[in-house]
This record gives structure tokens, C-alpha cells and sequence, in this order.
């Protein structure tokens, strides 16, 4: 309720001046992990177990277009950020993770692996501006716009999931767990976005977009040793509609 109350109250404000229109945007994301010091008591090291991931992001795209080359937008959104660590060659009697038992699987068939995915789902908001550039484009229906912002994320929920490959745990391959993940989420997340857009004038009053993210995190993703941080490029797609 406070989200669509958020999204109403937007609207009115940005009605109040410009032209408003309002639309859909997702954005596939690619997940780089940057690993923070460790503590010398820490066993194995993530910065070698790290691996990259995917994820998509929603929102509601209101934008006031202020004149013919600048616009505000501000996008109430969805944001789910991945930590993939990836244990290759795990033997009998390793631990996969501390909610886990010792690995009783005699089989040595294939190499054991595991892999842990740390999710971070959030609900929160984009503030961006954006320049349409004074470029020459075959169509007069394209144009090219650049432009950047902040966003500020709250955390809903956190977790892991577990899945191992060529062997089970307890006769199950996935294994998901809400509490003492092993990693303690931040509560919030700030990122500094940048963006670069193609769009596209279907029709006198829908747009269609396309273009690249880069989110650089202000904040850290975890506050446990060793802190993670995750970086989220991307891409951006979606239409928005005059109203």
C-alpha cells in the first residue's frame, strides 16, 4: 500500500509540470561480486570460490519530460542482487555449508560441486535524469539520451540456496535456508546509476527504450567479514506511455 500511495503522489507532483508519461522497465542484470578484506581465521577464501550471476529487475517508469532534451524519472522498483560462490572438487566428508552435514555420497563418478547462491531481494526507488543528445539518426523516430542518478534500496529478504551437482545431501540436490546464511545482508543499499538509452517513438504517445545500466554500489552488500559488494551492469528495456 505505501508503494502504490508512493507512485500516486509521484504522479501528481510530476503532472504538475512537463509532460508525464508512465510505463514498464525491466532490467537483466549481471552480478560481479568484489570481496572485501578477510579475516586470517577464515577458511576457505571466497575471492576464489566468487563467481558471477544473473538477475532481473522491475519498476514503474514515470517520467517528466521537463522540455524537449531533459527529463526526470523516478522509478519505484524491484531489485534482486546474487552472490554466487562455487566449490569445485568437494571430497567425503566435506562441509558444503554450515546448516549442512558432512558429505556421504561414495560415489566417484563425476566431480562434486556445489554452488551457493546468497540472494538479496529489495524494494526501493531511482531518481534519474536524462539528456536527449543533439544527434543526426537515420529515423526521426529514434533518439539518443544519456543520463545518470541515484537509487536507495531497502532490504526485504535475504537468503541462500544450495545446489549441489553429482551428489545429494540428505537425498535432496537444493537447499534453501532464511537464517544464518553465513552472510549478514546490509539493511539498505545506495547506488550511483548510470545510463545510455536508444529510444524509439512507436506512436505519437508510447516509447519504446532500450539501453545499458552500470549501478555502482555506495554501500556495501553485506556487513559480515569479509564484506561483499556487488556490481550491477545491465541492461534496460521497456515502453512508457503518455498520459
Amino acid at each position: 500500500m505505501r508503494l502504490l500511495a508512493l507512485i500516486l503522489f509521484t504522479s501528481y507532483i510530476l503532472s504538475s509540470v512537463g509532460q508525464v508519461s508512465i510505463g514498464i522497465i525491466g532490467e537483466p542484470t549481471l552480478n560481479l561480486t568484489a570481496v572485501g578484506d578477510e579475516p586470517k581465521s577464515s577458511g576457505d577464501s571466497i575471492r576464489n570460490l566468487k563467481s558471477h550471476d544473473y538477475t532481473i529487475g522491475l519498476g514503474i517508469n514515470i517520467r517528466n519530460q521537463i522540455d524537449r532534451y531533459n527529463a526526470i524519472t523516478v522509478i519505484p522498483s524491484f531489485l534482486q542482487t546474487n552472490v554466487l560462490l562455487e566449490r569445485q572438487n568437494l571430497q567425503f566428508l566435506d562441509v558444503v555449508h554450515p546448516l549442512l552435514p558432512e558429505i556421504r555420497d561414495f560415489s566417484q563418478a563425476a566431480e562434486k560441486k556445489a554452488f551457493l547462491r546468497y540472494r538479496q531481494q529489495y524494494v526501493g526507488i531511482q531518481i534519474l535524469y536524462a539528456n536527449r543528445l543533439k544527434a543526426k539518426l537515420p529515423d526521426a523516430k529514434f533518439s539518443l539520451e544519456i543520463g545518470g542518478g541515484l537509487a536507495g534500496y531497502y532490504l526485504m529478504k535475504s537468503d541462500v540456496k544450495i545446489r549441489t551437482e553429482a551428489f545429494a545431501i540428505n537425498g535432496q540436490y537444493i537447499h534453501t535456508f532464511s537464517d544464518s546464511t553465513g552472510v549478514e545482508s546490509r539493511n539498505y543499499l545506495v547506488n550511483l546509476i548510470g545510463t545510455a538509452d536508444l529510444n524509439y517513438k512507436l506512436t505519437p504517445n508510447i516509447i519504446l527504450l532500450a539501453g545499458l545500466k552500470l549501478g555502482i554500489p555506495l554501500t556495501s552488500t553485506s556487513i559480515s567479514e569479509p564484506t561483499l559488494t556487488v556490481f550491477t551492469p545491465g541492461l534496460r528495456v521497456g515502453f512508457r506511455h503518455f498520459l
